[in-house]
């Protein structure tokens, strides 16, 4: 908030609505608090910064399973964007805390859209505490963080209508922040208050700064049209 001219009671409302178990879109939130799309978008984004922070600090424990999955476009494989599930579960094989993370472009095989072990290892060597015993899966997707990633990818679908590849991250943490609460029975708005409160200020030149991210298809094509268009003639011949 340091810096900010929007009204701190405009802020409290933000950081409520995001607490909310459904979150908000940015257009919705300047409807809501009555400010402008950039100023709701970027307080919505310095909120999920916070977030992102409180999940640095807060590695899987215990035994963890980690598995592949992905995001986008449903009957494009090649344009989906992967990503690598992690839960600690406990005895009954339910889950405790989970994260969901996007891995560095070069740890991904573009054609495949496939991630490659040292991002599986990135994976675990950043996200994972040392003393958990970590389980790959090696094929079907764990029973118990199936439900999760069909959430994850409603919510993305119908509260954003879909979220591209360089913001992706940051409404991940916001999604586990306040799904791994609801897991733990803790109360969502007064630690998003703590951390909204305890992280220093983001820049809007820092948000908006240019970040690696997998090559999208129909770059290749000339554009998002063309490239359907390919789909669409080969399914008719």
């Amino acid at each position: 908030m340091e810096g900010s001219s929007t009204l701190l009671t405009r802020w409290f409302q933000a950081m409520f609505l995001i607490s909310r178990p459904s979150g908000i879109s940015a257009s919705r939130l300047s409807q809501v608090i009555q400010v402008t799309y950039k100023t709701a978008w970027l307080i919505a984004r310095k909120i999920r910064h916070a977030l992102q922070q409180a999940d640095e600090g807060d590695p899987l424990t215990g035994v963890v399973r980690v598995d592949p999955i992905s995001y986008g476009y449903t009957y494009y494989s090649e344009a989906q964007q992967p990503l690598l599930i992690g839960g600690s579960l406990d005895e009954q094989d339910e889950p405790e805390q989970v994260k969901i993370k996007q891995p560095d472009p070069s740890h991904v095989n573009n054609a495949l859209r496939w991630i490659e072990k040292p991002g599986v290892q990135a994976f675990v060597d950043n996200h994972i505490d040392g003393q958990a015993v970590t389980v790959l899966g090696r094929g079907k997707l764990h029973p118990a963080l199936n439900p999760i990633k069909w959430k994850v990818t409603a919510w993305l679908n119908n509260t954003f209508q879909g979220i591209g590849a360089k913001h992706l991250q940051a409404y991940l943490d916001e999604f586990c922040f306040r799904l791994n609460l609801k897991l733990r029975h803790a109360p969502v708005f007064s630690q998003l208050f703590h951390w909204c409160a305890t992280t220093p200020t983001l820049t809007y030149k820092d948000l908006t700064r240019s970040k690696p991210v997998l090559t999208v298809p129909w770059v290749v094509w000339g554009s998002k049209a063309k490239w359907k268009g390919k789909y669409l003639t080969l399914w008719n011949t």
